[in-house]
């Protein structure tokens, strides 16, 4: 990673007050060296010169939990265009003048939803996660805190 600041880029996510206040608790608790945005509509938008420069590294977390906001705004018809943006946004991550770590959810590893909504998520950020890997320098899959590197 590049030197301080770094920058994390995150959905706003609704919740409970608990989700609230432990949210409001790692906020507090960031160091210095952090800047924090919470994710635009456009992903895309993150990887601007405006929005990164100065910055010596990135991390977009949360990556499941963007689509899933894109999803709730978007008929399944768009799935496409969204699906579009994704292979232009691994084209920018590739390309990206720092390093940026994108955290997403492994989609394929649990049950079957039952329920449509479920499925149409499973499968858009199993296709989305599928292109950025294929275009990552690195991947690695964490579980219960160990990291195993793909890539």
């Amino acid at each position: 990673m590049g030197p301080p600041p770094w920058l994390y880029v995150g959905p706003d996510v609704e919740g409970d007050d608990a989700l609230k206040d432990r949210l409001a608790r790692y906020r507090r608790d960031q160091d210095a060296i952090w800047r924090v945005k919470n994710s635009p509509p456009s992903l895309l938008e993150v990887l601007t010169p405006q929005v990164i420069g100065g910055h010596g590294a990135a991390v977009i977390d949360r990556f499941s939990a963007w689509i899933r906001m894109q999803l709730q705004t978007r008929p399944p018809e768009q799935d496409g265009q969204l699906q579009a943006e994704v292979e232009t946004l691994a084209d920018l991550l590739y390309r990206s003048v720092i390093p940026v770590v994108l955290v997403t959810t492994e989609a394929g590893l649990g049950a079957l939803p039952a329920d449509a909504d479920g499925r149409r998520l499973l499968d858009v950020v199993g296709l989305a996660n599928q292109t950025l890997a294929a275009r990552a320098d690195g991947v690695v899959f964490m579980v219960s805190g160990v990291p195993l590197r793909l890539r």
